[in-house]
């Protein structure tokens, strides 16, 4: 895998065009999914940047379209909600800002994933899950066997 920019830290997947705009409805929509799952509301920037994404840089996490799931896919990153999507930049990336974890590595993206489904509060048990199956899917693009732990496999299978 080749280098990932500051700008490249996000939940990614076939969700929605990161090029169509952000209404100001969907905005005032997305800023109550924030307070939703606590997060700093200054931290997040509108229609802002190629992408959805947490910048280490500037400390910022930037909303684009692609922060609504796909209506066209049955991969768990694309289903992921936009709370649980916010989540995974704040509770996720931005959590551990500066750590040595290359940006956008597979294991920087699966501990996004595994914290926020961990750490996030007021998230669907239904994202919490979506979230541990792109932290394993995360593993396994890149040729990477992890072993469930018994918090992944109550949210995964409920036991």
């Amino acid at each position: 895998m080749g280098t990932v920019s500051q700008e490249d830290r996000n939940s990614s997947g076939l969700r929605r065009s990161p090029f169509t705009v952000l209404s100001p409805e969907e905005i005032v929509y997305l800023r109550a999914e924030i307070v939703a799952i606590g997060a700093d509301e200054s931290v997040f920037m509108f229609n802002n940047g190629r992408k959805t994404g947490y910048s280490d840089n500037d400390d910022i996490i930037r909303v684009r379209y692609d922060v609504f799931p796909s209506q066209n896919s049955t991969h768990p990153r694309d289903l992921m909600s936009e709370r649980a999507v916010l989540a995974h930049e704040y509770y996720g990336h931005r959590a551990n800002r500066g750590t040595p974890l290359q940006n956008g590595s597979w294991n920087d993206e699966f501990r996004a994933s595994y914290l926020a489904a961990k750490n996030a509060p007021n998230l669907s048990d239904d994202d919490r899950r979506y979230l541990i199956l792109d932290a394993a899917e995360r593993a396994k693009e890149h040729g990477v066997s992890i072993r469930y732990n018994a918090f992944m496999r109550r949210l995964i299978y409920g036991y």
